[in-house]
């Protein structure tokens, strides 16, 4: 088992202690929401106040190390009774394909409390939440109350076009929001800094595998051969993104260390080829007609409508850029932009037939970078009822029957490294090969800093520059160390 020790000193805002019952009710609720821990380990025992015991499933796993120490904890004060439902369910052996289970998920997900207990040195009631921004507002209890700089924290919604006026004006003095080149330029231009990191994922063209011919994989590997990728990035987000290498459903900048040499030269790499794309669709039968376009064996056109989020610029570029090309090449592909609430709904609800959203992640571990979106907008990680891509996760592969999503969640399990890499290249070829989504490119951070407000941002060469903006920014922990403050 792994075993944690909680900071004795650990307070919640209302000045009660954090305690193994907190840990214990956290996890009792998770189970039920499919967390992706309960993968690696099997139950989460308290062995007293302080310490809590998670018991590995089998191996011990440096990624269920990972999950478990980046868990927020929440208080038992609070969830403490859905956490006894929860803990029940689990008793009586139940699943989730057991309506009690179901209903009770149902009601986690509706539960909204009416007080905010943190742990960290701000919180916030529904009075300080505005139709524009919510206040943060500092809190005497942390441990990192007396560490931060800052006695209140306004967080800004909105997509770029709302944040751009804000940021130019000085209401806003750091965002994460993606700028198009021309506004990347305008901020430069006002005199603010832009900070550049990885971004740790980037837009990818989803498939549904419920429409035809985008079930066909020649057709989706086609696909792959007529984008230009390269020119895609810069679509997306100018000098800040890069088009996709290796196409192996991770970030190519952590190829070489999650995947094993010989997986690695086996990679087809898809360099913009449009006669290969040409062989292919021959090769299934299909043809240009009369007009130039593409059908099928049975005549009929390859059209599809591509949704994008209109309000996300990165994924907007892409998916435009992206239908472009594959109309040049002879598709009849129609763009349409929608909410970006609801291109992610309609995703989950396999309500499209072509869409984008992010792949992969800016996680050390290959499981958690294969997760999106093969996993995360497919049915095995959906709800009740949501098909997503629809994309057979178990199939017929060189001979044998495979379950892609018990190989992928397997691949970093365990201690031994070179054992994950060998796993990992395994399941980079066969979606090298089958193609489920297509990763059109990596996207770089450029974010505003402005520094006539706030102090204390690191040098551009600074190593905490190169983690993650998704997964590991430096931000959080300036913050709470009090390394950035008001300028």
């Amino acid at each position: 088992g792994y075993s944690i020790t909680l900071n004795a000193d650990a307070k919640w805002s209302d000045g009660s202690d954090v305690t193994a019952d907190d840990v214990i009710a956290t996890y009792a609720i998770g189970r039920i929401l499919g967390w992706s821990d309960f993968n690696y380990i099997s139950e989460v025992q308290k062995v007293d106040d302080d310490t809590v015991l998670f018991v590995f499933k089998a191996d011990a796993s440096l990624l269920a190390e990972r999950l478990i120490l980046r868990t927020s904890i929440r208080p038992a004060a609070v969830y403490g009774e859905l956490a006894a439902q929860a803990a029940q369910v689990h008793a009586d052996g139940l699943t989730k394909d057991d309506d009690a289970w179901k209903a009770l998920s149902t009601t986690i997900s509706e539960f909204r409390p009416e007080t905010l207990l943190a742990t960290g040195p701000y919180t916030y009631a529904m009075e300080d939440v505005g139709d524009s921004y919510l206040t943060l507002k500092w809190q005497p209890n942390s441990l990192y109350s007396d560490d931060v700089k800052f006695g209140e924290i306004r967080l800004w919604a909105g997509e770029t076009e709302a944040t751009t006026p804000l940021v130019l004006n000085g209401d806003i003095s750091f965002s994460t929001n993606v700028y198009p080149p021309a506004t990347q330029q305008a901020i430069q231009d006002a005199g603010i800094r832009m900070l550049i990191m990885p971004r740790g994922y980037g837009p990818a063209l989803l498939f549904n595998h419920d429409v035809a011919p985008w079930n066909i994989k020649e057709v989706r590997q086609a696909v792959a051969y007529i984008i230009d990728r390269d020119e895609n990035a810069f679509i997306t987000n100018g000098f800040g993104a890069t088009g996709t290498e290796y196409m192996a459903g991770i970030l190519d900048s952590m190829v070489p260390n999650l995947l094993d040499q010989a997986s690695i030269d086996k990679l087809n790499r898809y360099e913009f080829n449009p006669d290969a794309a040409t062989a292919l669709l021959e090769g299934i039968g299909f043809s240009k007609n009369a007009d130039g376009k593409w059908t099928d064996a049975e005549g009929n056109v390859i059209a599809a409508e591509y949704k994008f989020p209109a309000e996300f610029a990165d994924f907007s570029g892409a998916a435009q850029n992206a239908t472009d090309q594959m109309n040049e090449f002879g598709f009849e592909i129609t763009p349409r932009a929608v909410p970006w609430q609801q291109a992610a709904e309609d995703i989950r609800n396999g309500d499209f037939q072509l869409s984008v959203w992010s792949w992969a992640q800016g996680s050390p571990f290959a499981t958690q970078q294969f997760f999106g979106p093969v996993q995360r907008f497919n049915y095995v990680a959906l709800a009740e009822g949501q098909k997503g891509m629809n994309f057979p996760m178990e199939f017929e592969y060189n001979g044998a029957t495979i379950d892609l999503n018990a190989l992928i969640n397997g691949v970093s399990a365990g201690l031994d490294v070179e054992a994950q890499r060998a796993r990992a290249g395994e399941v980079a070829l066969i979606i090298n090969d089958m193609l489920p989504y297509i990763p059109l490119n990596v996207i770089l951070s450029t974010e505003p800093w402005n520094e006539a407000a706030i102090a204390g941002g690191p040098a551009d060469d600074d190593p905490i520059m190169q983690n993650p903006t998704g997964t590991d920014h430096f931000v959080v922990w300036y913050l709470l160390t009090g390394l950035i403050s008001p300028a």
